[in-house]
């Protein structure tokens, strides 16, 4: 049964679709769409997966993506169609030999994805007038075009330089201006986007129609970037790099392992750093975490983008980075006077003094680096019960990690604990609750739980050296109200709920007599 989109149109299958144009009536004019329809790519997509170099070409995509410069535009060329238009534009003129890449590229792609049914269908009606209409634009659908062996009349697409005042008209107008309002009233229009609902509305037979073989693939999904893995994949939706990275860790590193040093500044940027060198390899943990279950799970927990995009960790990209961000932050403890070795060795100290200051202290981090995907490697290779106790260990390197290059105090080692021990206890939890995903304990007040270790610990070390200096510290209290500020919300859901014994009827209490 085809599913009704609206009181008009219809989604239909490929027979149907094809049979409509072979039935076609010579005089009817055959307009199709080209990305995943004649094309079975998306043109755009495929035209940016063709930028080279293929890291700075991601990077131009992601920060014209954060940028988003088609929000600046006057109002009817706002929103998302224009957005493509800059996403070809700025990388064609800083990258301008893309173009001739791409004049060899579109052979192979027409040969290997071109749509030969439709093809087929559109030859043996001889005499209509067929138009290729897109959004695409065209001059990288013509190098496509001219390969596929489709006969055509007109390619109605974009241009370069005026790509946003067209893609702002949408197809209907486009059409419209090329096209007498007869011939498109009594057309044949082939497509497999909702986003053309105005032409269907308006010509005599819409076919809507989605392609088993069409596929939009993501241009450059094999190029790694720092926390692309864990924001497309392993916490698709959840923000998790803002959310959980910079709101959570950060400020723990920082209060930790930045407050006392005499730069704090300077010192916080290469913890920073130092952070998202930690991110890269643990990444990788995650990747490899996903591919073991793909093995050896009968139904594996996968993102439905794992497929995608787990082709970008099988390559060298993660630790290129990973080296990167570690020297350039060692390089920054180093200049904030901030660096302090985990253990102290003589053997090392005199086998490189004649090198660079900074290159024991990389030593040391990328032995720590080492020593970290070798423990998730062996968490990921064992059972999930076994993996609830090793988890304690991962958070331990999560967060401690740090000292194995700088130091931290007593305070500092507490909210570190406290962070550990109150993730620790939740993921306890999850495993033993089931360790499904509706089985995490999210009615735990996770932040105030972290606020009273911490309070716990500190308090237990004053009262067990008998001296309470470390309360006097403005950097235990500026983490208590930070603490404070994080689970405010939870805080007043647990005050609200304290009531005395009598007034609460959960605890079912006898009336008096």
């Amino acid at each position: 049964m085809p599913k009704s989109l609206n009181k008009k149109l219809y989604l239909i299958d490929k027979p149907q679709a094809i049979d409509a144009i072979e039935k076609a009536d010579q005089s009817v004019s055959i307009i199709v769409d080209f990305d995943e329809t004649l094309f079975l790519r998306n043109s755009t997509a495929e035209y940016l997966d063709n930028l080279r170099p293929r890291l700075l070409g991601l990077l131009l995509i992601k920060i014209i993506s954060l940028l988003k410069p088609w929000s600046w535009l006057p109002k009817p060329f706002q929103g998302i169609q224009v957005r493509d238009w800059f996403l070809v534009f700025i990388p064609t003129i800083f990258l301008p030999w893309t173009w001739f890449l791409w004049q060899i590229k579109a052979k192979q792609l027409a040969k290997n994805h071109g749509n030969q049914e439709l093809i087929k269908a559109v030859n043996q009606n001889t005499n209509s007038q067929v138009v290729v209409a897109t959004l695409g634009f065209n001059f990288i659908v013509n190098p496509i075009l001219r390969c596929l062996p489709i006969r055509q009349d007109l390619l109605l697409g974009c241009r370069l330089w005026q790509g946003a005042l067209d893609r702002g008209k949408g197809k209907l107008k486009m059409i419209q201006e090329r096209l007498p309002q007869s011939s498109i009233e009594s057309a044949i229009v082939v497509t497999d986007s909702v986003d053309d609902l105005p032409l269907l509305q308006v010509v005599k037979q819409p076919c809507l129609v989605i392609w088993p073989l069409a596929k939009y693939i993501p241009p450059l999904k094999n190029v790694y970037l720092p926390f692309f893995y864990l924001e497309k994949v392993k916490r698709v939706g959840e923000n998790y790099t803002l959310r959980v990275i910079a709101w959570d860790d950060v400020p723990i590193l920082l209060f930790a392992f930045s407050w006392q040093a005499d730069h704090s500044l300077l010192h916080g940027v290469g913890i920073i750093s130092l952070l998202v060198s930690f991110w890269c390899v643990y990444e990788l943990g995650y990747y490899e975490n996903d591919y073991v279950a793909e093995q050896y799970e009968e139904k594996p927990k996968l993102s439905i983008t794992y497929h995608i995009y787990k082709e970008m960790m099988n390559t060298w990209h993660p630790w290129f980075w990973s080296l990167v961000f570690g020297v350039v932050g060692v390089a920054l403890l180093d200049k904030a006077a901030g660096i302090n070795l985990l253990f102290s060795s003589k053997f090392l100290e005199t086998s490189f003094s004649t090198l660079d200051p900074i290159f024991l202290p990389c030593l040391y981090w990328l032995g720590f680096l080492l020593l970290l995907r070798w423990c998730f490697w062996v968490y990921n290779h064992l059972n999930k019960h076994t993996r609830t106790w090793l988890y304690l260990l991962l958070q331990s390197f999560r967060y401690y990690g740090f000292l194995a290059v700088t130091a931290t105090n007593p305070i500092g080692t507490s909210l570190l604990s406290s962070q550990i021990l109150s993730r620790s206890v939740l993921y306890v939890v999850y495993r033993y609750s089931g360790g499904n995903a509706d089985n995490w304990p999210k009615q735990v007040p996770e932040k105030l739980l972290r606020l009273l270790i911490f309070m716990f610990l500190l308090s237990a070390i004053a009262f067990g050296s008998q001296s309470f200096t470390l309360w006097e510290n403005w950097q235990a209290w500026a983490i208590v109200a930070w603490c404070l500020v994080q689970g405010q919300g939870q805080i007043r859901r647990m005050l609200s709920q304290v009531r005395p014994v009598v007034k609460d009827g959960s605890n079912h209490v006898k009336p008096a007599t």
